[in-house]
């Protein structure tokens, strides 16, 4: 599906076309479950949260105001979703180990910080990376696509493409310095 048609696809759908919702739905609801897999390693949790995201795009389509691309917008709120199940996840976890086991005592709340920090460093890296480069390093590195691939869905050479995850990695590696 090309930019152009997808673009139209979602005019539509802020008109409450159903059809163009459908077709949307279809695209991207298998994609965006594989993508989502991968913070909550959970088939049913993923689905869970890509179906959200669907009720959540229609019921508010009159209101959608997306600046970037659609895709993007998907990737980033499903993203989100799945942060935010993993952040609450974490967090019942963590009183249930203070609550029901004696290992409660030994609990760093240091650590937790320096995670959330560290998490909070790498969205913020991704957020700040120009738009190609962000999209080349999460196709590579959340949808497992291989460099042919992710030239092909961007219209870019393979040499392009290279240069964008390298350039990804070392603004990695420089952001998250501290943390290494």
């Amino acid at each position: 599906m090309s930019d152009s048609e997808l673009n139209s696809l979602v005019e539509k759908l802020k008109q409450g076309d159903r059809d163009s919702f459908n077709k949307i739905f279809r695209r991207f609801y298998a994609p965006m479950i594989r993508f989502s897999i991968r913070f909550v390693a959970d088939s049913d949790i993923a689905e869970e949260i890509v179906q959200d995201f669907f009720v959540k795009l229609w019921s508010t389509r009159d209101k959608l105001n997306i600046n970037t691309s659609f895709e993007s917008y998907m990737i980033r709120s499903i993203q989100n979703a799945a942060v935010t199940y993993i952040n609450k996840e974490r967090s019942h976890s963590e009183i249930n180990l203070k609550v029901y086991t004696e290992e409660g005592e030994a609990y760093d709340p240091s650590q937790e910080l320096q995670s959330k920090n560290l998490e909070a460093t790498y969205r913020k890296i991704l957020a700040e990376m120009p738009e190609k480069r962000r999209l080349v390093f999460q196709a590579s590195r959340f949808d497992g696509m291989k460099y042919a691939e992710i030239a092909e869905k961007y219209g870019l050479s393979q040499k392009t493409v290279e240069a964008h995850m390298s350039a990804a990695i070392k603004q990695l590696k420089e952001g998250l310095k501290d943390y290494l």
